[in-house]
């Protein structure tokens, strides 16, 4: 907020992304029984028996007030970056955060990976030899937006931040640990599997050392989280482009080889991860009663919000190591019910509540029991309410319409072509949704 004194694009971002976020929650929240001589609010178990479709519509318009703040805030932004000295100022990642937020908030998708590609080019203009707090609390917040799409967008990572070191598996992420959404060594084993996602469909990746380990290994070409700034089109914000192919470009063979080394390594560092009872947890980030099993509260909501994680990680890499097995595969539905037990252990009210959407999405994919589908919407529901962003309700389509696709091709094998992008369902979901780029880094 202390930036925003001094920032009028930031203040109208912020104000943007409030009365946004009042009506996604007042849509809901406020509607009342549409039956003669009664007006009492919708009963709670109402909101989880309707469509999302039927929850969307609920929302309402934008008025004119959260059109002119949007407007404004862009305008705003965009003369601090056509100025070299103001692209470098704190409050410049501020509002692009804020933005960020604000296009989930209001659509439930956004084109992540132009933004998060501009958002390295601006980390790159900063002078790293000043490290601040706040830099590396937007690093993270950007990293996990980063990682957190990436695993169902096929793509790679696009964010590289100097203020968290994401190769080493064995360290967690220390005081920026309750941002993460999940245990430091946990987020970064999730990093990797966009990467793993592309390996799965033989496509190109980026050059990268041996497949990241705890200890030291020769080094071959930079590794695969590096990002090459050079290599973005005229305004900063399209796709990379990358150049031609070298004479060590790996083969087809090579990538497949590749692949199931990663997933190896992957998926044995995910079965061997165990929850670390002495990992400090401020107190008052969760709460500090005590749980049964004797953890804090502050403990017990991230140990079963890291098991969910871990539990859609490894149904994430067992769909890329198995593509073609009906959901209904036994390897599949156990790790489905071990995932969704740890889900329903966390509180709506959960200061973690919020990063469940990640596990729940992967999770819900493979639900093939009506009462595990019945759990996945309701608790993207309840997100909905408690949260007003809209992403819950926008993943909650995508996940109808891969339900109601299993549910017609029951009898046929899942193709080749799925491996988490979705990206014909995805498409479906996505063609009202305006997604536009917000701004120009010039090159």
């Amino acid at each position: 907020m202390h930036l925003a004194m001094r920032s009028e694009g930031l203040q109208n971002a912020i104000a943007a992304l409030a009365t946004n976020n009042m009506r996604m929650r007042g849509g809901i929240e406020g509607r009342r029984l549409s039956l003669p001589h009664d007006c009492r609010l919708l009963p709670d178990h109402a909101f989880s028996e309707m469509t999302a479709q039927e929850l969307r519509e609920m929302q309402g318009e934008p008025s004119n007030e959260e059109k002119r703040y949007k407007t404004n805030s862009i305008a705003f932004l965009n003369m601090q970056l056509a100025n070299p000295h103001g692209a470098k100022d704190d409050s410049v990642l501020a509002t692009l955060l804020i933005l960020c937020l604000f296009h989930v908030c209001d659509s439930g998708f956004t084109k992540f990976k132009t933004q998060l590609a501009g958002v390295q080019k601006l980390l790159s203009m900063r002078d790293r030899a000043v490290q601040s707090s706040f830099l590396g609390w937007i690093e993270l917040f950007f990293t996990w937006f980063d990682v957190m799409t990436s695993a169902v967008n096929d793509r790679e990572t696009e964010v590289q931040g100097d203020s968290l070191d994401m190769m080493n598996l064995t360290a967690n992420l220390g005081a920026l640990e309750h941002l993460a959404g999940c245990e430091g060594r946990l987020f970064k084993l999730i990093a990797r599997l966009g990467r793993l996602n592309l390996l799965s469909q033989n496509r190109p990746v980026r050059p990268s050392n041996a497949t990241p380990r705890a200890s030291p290994q020769p080094k071959r070409q930079r590794d695969f989280y590096s990002f090459n700034f050079r290599n973005i089109d005229g305004n900063g914000w399209g796709t990379p482009v990358y150049g031609s192919p070298s004479p060590l470009t790996p083969t087809m063979d090579d990538r497949n080889a590749l692949f199931w080394t990663e997933w190896n390594d992957i998926r044995t560092r995910l079965q061997d991860w165990e929850f670390d009872t002495s990992s400090t947890v401020p107190a008052d980030s969760f709460g500090a009663a005590s749980s049964e099993q004797g953890l804090s509260l502050a403990q017990a909501d991230l140990l079963h919000i890291s098991e969910s994680f871990r539990y859609a990680a490894l149904l994430y890499i067992e769909r890329l190591a198995h593509p073609t097995p009906p959901s209904r595969a036994l390897n599949f539905q156990n790790l489905v019910t071990q995932g969704l037990f740890h889900i329903s252990q966390i509180s709506i009210t959960s200061c973690v509540n919020k990063f469940v959407l990640w596990p729940l999405f992967i999770i819900g994919t493979e639900c093939v029991d009506l009462e595990h589908r019945a759990i996945v919407r309701q608790r993207c529901v309840e997100i909905q309410r408690e949260s007003g962003f809209f992403n819950n309700l926008s993943s909650l389509e995508v996940l109808e319409k891969v339900w109601h696709e299993d549910k017609e091709g029951e009898a046929q094998p899942r193709e080749q072509g799925i491996h988490y992008d979705l990206t014909s369902l995805r498409h479906l979901a996505c063609e009202a949704l305006e997604t536009s780029d917000w701004f120009r880094v010039d090159a």
